[in-house]
């Protein structure tokens, strides 16, 4: 469920309610506000509202963001997901979960793709319980640094902004990944300066099984994304707990040197395997799934020409 307001310029209020019917909406509501800003004159706005199912918005909103008459310079639209509604469809049709708006996905991606003072502190933190634990074979340790890694996010971040060639996430969720690759090698040779080895927890699994489980975990996580009801936390458990043990082995070992004969070379294989495999199995969920990228790519364009 999806309540949209949209604020555009006086007189444009009934091409989005054209929109908004086009795109399934059963009733809409419309006013006028004055808006005011530091330097500029006042200017009167239409302000539309929009409740409808998660399907119906996110038909209405890129139908928006693609119609002639939408300007991103002075054009507005916030995007909420209330908790009921309770007005013109029954709850059967209400309360469809997908497939979430773009605009929804691509913004929540974004935050996790940010690189910030605190993603480095819980990557890192995380990382040390993490690495302890492989160190000590203690699962329910292992589990609770897993928990607090935004791991998964990246490789989303990066299928998503493939998929919508939106190139500026792409960048951003891959130096995302790469940040928080090395902050987990950092993290496990740390504690190895600490411990002792040998490593207790070694279940790597080999580039083929883990292959196929990063390709299922992809296009797990990418449903999760893209649905209200998906647990994504969950599904992003699973999918740090299959990928990130690996860096953390190799900042382990690192510190505490390679056995002769191991299997580094086949782990690193892996790795880039698995990182590879989910995040085109998420990138071909969300093409499946209609994730689109038309309106965002016209809208950051035209704000960047504007500010340049």
């Amino acid at each position: 469920m999806r309540l949209i307001t949209v604020k555009a310029p006086a007189g444009q209020g009934k091409k989005i309610m054209e929109v908004a019917f086009t795109a399934g909406a059963s009733q809409v509501s419309m006013r006028q506000e004055e808006l005011y800003s530091p330097n500029h004159p006042e200017r009167a706005l239409d302000v539309v509202e929009v409740q409808t199912a998660t399907p119906k918005a996110k038909q209405f909103i890129e139908n928006l963001m693609r119609a002639p008459f939408y300007d991103p310079e002075s054009y507005a639209f916030a995007v909420r997901h209330p908790e009921s509604i309770f007005a013109s469809e029954p709850p059967k049709e209400e309360t469809h979960p997908i497939v979430r708006p773009t605009t929804d996905v691509y913004e929540e991606l974004w935050q996790f793709a940010k690189i910030t003072y605190s993603l480095a502190g819980r990557t890192f933190l995380s990382s040390v319980l993490l690495a302890y634990g492989m160190v000590e074979d203690f699962i329910p340790l292992i589990i609770a640094g897993l928990l607090f890694l935004p791991f998964h996010h990246h490789m989303l971040a990066t299928g998503l902004g493939a998929v919508a060639r939106e190139w500026r996430l792409f960048r951003q969720g891959l130096l995302a990944l790469l940040l928080s690759t090395f902050l987990i090698l950092l993290a496990g040779a740390c504690v190895a300066l600490f411990t002792e080895p040998p490593i207790g927890w070694h279940e790597l699994g080999s580039p083929l099984s883990g292959f196929i489980l990063s390709a299922v975990i992809g296009m797990a996580a990418g449903l999760g994304a893209i649905d209200d009801a998906g647990r994504r936390e969950l599904v992003g458990l699973a999918a740090t707990a299959h990928i990130s043990v690996f860096p953390a082995w190799f900042g382990l070992s690192l510190a505490f040197g390679f056995e002769e004969g191991g299997k580094w070379a086949q782990h690193l294989l892996t790795f880039g395997i698995n990182v590879t495999s989910l995040t085109i199995a998420a990138g071909l969920t969300f093409a499946l799934t209609g994730m689109q990228g038309d309106g965002i790519r016209r809208f950051v364009k035209k704000l960047n020409s504007a500010k340049g």
